[in-house]
C-alpha cells in the first residue's frame, strides 16, 4: 500500500518487532446476556480511539522500501478512513437456533471442558477466514482495531479484533476500560496514554542500561544444541500435527476450596520451620495454574525425571512504573510490554508433590523473576541468543513446554455495557459478559493456556490448544482431582 499524505509515520516499538506478536491476529467475543445497540458499541469504541493519545489504535501497518513494518497513523479519521474497522451481522433468530451461537457453553457444577471455541470462529471474524498474521494488514488500508457485532434476538456477541502489536492483555484492559468509560459518557475518567511517539522499552533491544545481576536461571539457559532438539519437537506440533482447542471452566466450590487447604498447608509448614505465617501468600491464579499444570502433565505418562517448563507471561509495566513509564493511573502504556516467569521442575514433582507446593513455586518465580533487574537480566539474554523472538529458552532440549497468559487483570467479566441495552428493563442491572473467549491465528502452540478470569459466579475460564487426543488424559486427570476432592 502507498503512504497517504499527513499520516505519522513511526517505527514499531521493541514488543512489537518480532515473529511471536506479528503472527498473531486476535479476536475476543464477549456474550452479553442482552440485545444491545451495535451502533452505541460502535460510537463509544470509535470515540475513544479518537481521542488525544489513543489515536494508534487506528493506526495502520506499512512496509516501507526497505522492507520495515512502520506504522501509519492518520491525521484525522473520516469515512473513507474509520477510527476503527466495524461490520454488524443481524442474524434475526435466538442463540440456540444458530449453528455457532448455540456452542457458547454454560458452567458446570464441577470442573469441565464445555466446548471448541474454534466453534465460534464464524461468528469472532468474517466466515471462512484464516488468520494470516500481521501481513493481513500490510495490503489494506485497514486499523489494527475492529470491532464485530453478531446480533440475536436473545443475545449480543460483541468481538474485539486487533493484531497483536497494538497491544497485550493488560493493555487489553486499558482498552476496554477506556470502551466502558466511553459508553456510560464518562470522559472524564479516561487518561491519556504514554505518548506513542517514542519507545520506553527501547533499552531492552540496545542494551543501553548496564544489567545489575545475572538471571536467576541463567545456569539453566538452553544451549544451540539444546533448542534444536527441543524446537524440532515443539516446531513439528505445532506447525504438523493435528491439534484441539478447548474451553474448561473451574467452578468456585471446586478452587476455593483448593486454595484453603493449599494456604493452610503452606502456613502450617510456616509454623513448623519457625517462619512468620502470615507472610505465606497465593493468588486465586496461582492455584489455577497449578491446578492446569498437574492435569497438563498427570496422565501423560511421562518419564518422571522430565523436565517440566512452565513459562507466565507478565507484564513489566508495574515493575518499571516510575522508571520506564508513569504510574498506570496516570499515563497508561497501551502496546506491549510483557515478560516470563519460568518454573522449571520435573514430571514427578508436578504430579507427586501437593498442589500447594505446585502454586508455591509459581508464586515464587513470579515474585523472584519479576523485578526490575530480573527482567533486564533476562532481556539481556534474549539479545545474545540470536534466534529472533522475545524469548529465552530454560530447561533442557527434552522438555514439556506448557504456556501461561492470565488476562485476570484485564477485567473482562467485570464490564458493564447497561448504556448499550436496546430495551433495558431495570436500570439498576449490570450488563456484564456471561461469557469470554478468544481466538487467535496462525501460531497456535500446543499447551499455551489463556486464563480469562472469572465470571460474576466465580466460575474460571481458560482455553488451549492441546495435540488432538490429549484433552481426554486431561479430563481424566481433572475427574480425578474432583473425586480426589469430594
Amino acid at each position: 500500500m502507498e503512504p497517504v499524505p499527513g499520516d505519522q509515520v513511526l517505527p514499531l516499538h521493541f514488543f512489537e518487532n518480532n515473529q511471536l506478536v506479528q503472527g498473531n491476529n486476535m479476536a475476543v467475543s464477549l456474550v452479553f446476556d442482552e440485545v444491545l445497540d451495535p451502533e452505541i458499541l460502535r460510537e463509544s469504541l470509535e470515540g475513544l480511539v479518537k481521542r488525544d493519545g489513543w489515536q494508534r489504535l487506528g493506526g495502520r501497518l506499512r512496509k516501507n522500501t526497505s522492507g520495515s513494518i512502520e506504522w501509519h497513523i492518520p491525521e484525522t479519521f473520516s469515512a473513507e478512513r474509520p477510527a476503527i474497522s466495524f461490520v454488524h451481522v443481524d442474524h434475526g433468530m435466538p442463540t440456540a437456533s444458530h449453528p455457532a451461537a448455540s456452542q457458547i457453553p454454560k458452567p458446570e457444577a464441577q470442573p469441565a471442558i464445555l466446548s471448541d471455541p474454534d466453534q465460534l470462529q464464524d461468528l469472532a471474524w468474517e466466515p471462512g477466514y484464516k488468520p494470516g498474521g500481521i501481513h493481513d494488514y500490510l495490503t489494506s488500508d485497514k486499523p489494527v482495531l475492529g470491532l464485530r457485532v453478531n446480533s440475536f434476538t436473545d443475545k449480543t456477541v460483541a468481538v474485539l479484533q486487533w493484531q497483536h502489536v497494538a497491544f497485550d492483555a493488560l493493555g487489553l484492559q486499558y482498552v476496554v476500560e477506556g470502551w466502558n468509560a466511553m459508553l456510560w459518557g464518562k470522559t472524564d475518567e479516561i487518561p491519556t496514554p504514554v505518548p506513542y511517539d517514542t519507545d520506553p522499552f527501547d533499552l531492552f533491544a540496545t542494551g543501553s542500561r548496564p544489567t545489575k545481576e545475572e538471571h536467576v536461571l541463567a545456569d539453566k539457559r538452553v544451549g544451540l544444541g539444546g533448542i534444536l532438539k527441543w524446537g524440532l519437537g515443539y516446531g513439528f506440533d505445532m506447525l504438523v500435527r493435528a491439534k484441539e482447542n478447548r474451553m474448561v471452566c473451574v467452578p468456585k466450590s471446586y478452587w476455593q476450596p483448593q486454595l484453603e487447604k493449599a494456604l493452610s498447608e503452606l502456613r502450617a509448614e510456616a509454623v513448623a520451620n519457625g517462619e512468620d505465617e502470615s507472610k505465606v501468600f497465593l493468588t486465586e491464579n496461582d492455584i489455577i495454574t497449578a491446578w492446569i499444570l498437574r492435569c497438563v502433565v498427570g496422565e501423560m505418562g511421562m518419564d518422571p525425571k522430565r523436565t517440566i517448563a512452565a513459562s507466565i507471561a507478565m507484564s513489566l509495566r508495574k515493575a518499571f512504573e516510575g522508571d520506564l513509564i508513569p504510574a498506570s493511573s496516570e499515563h497508561p502504556y497501551v502496546g506491549n510490554a510483557f515478560g516470563w516467569a519460568n518454573v522449571l521442575t520435573t514430571a514427578d514433582d508436578v504430579t507427586s508433590k501437593p498442589l500447594s507446593w505446585l502454586a508455591r513455586q509459581i508464586r515464587r518465580a513470579i515474585n523472584i523473576q519479576g523485578t526490575p533487574s530480573q527482567h533486564e537480566a533476562y532481556y539481556a539474554a534474549v539479545r545474545t541468543g540470536g534466534y529472533g523472538l522475545p524469548i529465552a529458552i530454560f530447561g533442557d532440549g527434552g522438555m514439556a513446554q506448557v504456556g501461561f497468559s492470565n488476562w485476570s487483570k484485564a477485567g473482562l467479566f467485570d464490564l458493564n455495557f447497561s448504556p448499550a441495552i436496546q430495551d433495558p428493563k431495570d436500570d439498576n442491572v449490570p450488563c456484564r459478559p456471561s461469557y469470554v473467549q478468544e481466538n487467535h491465528g496462525p501460531v497456535k502452540p500446543g499447551d499455551g493456556f489463556f486464563i480469562f478470569g472469572k465470571d460474576q459466579k466465580g466460575n474460571y475460564w481458560a482455553s488451549a490448544y492441546k495435540l488432538k487426543g490429549q484433552w481426554a488424559k486431561f479430563e481424566e486427570q481433572m475427574k480425578k482431582d474432583f473425586e480426589a476432592k469430594s
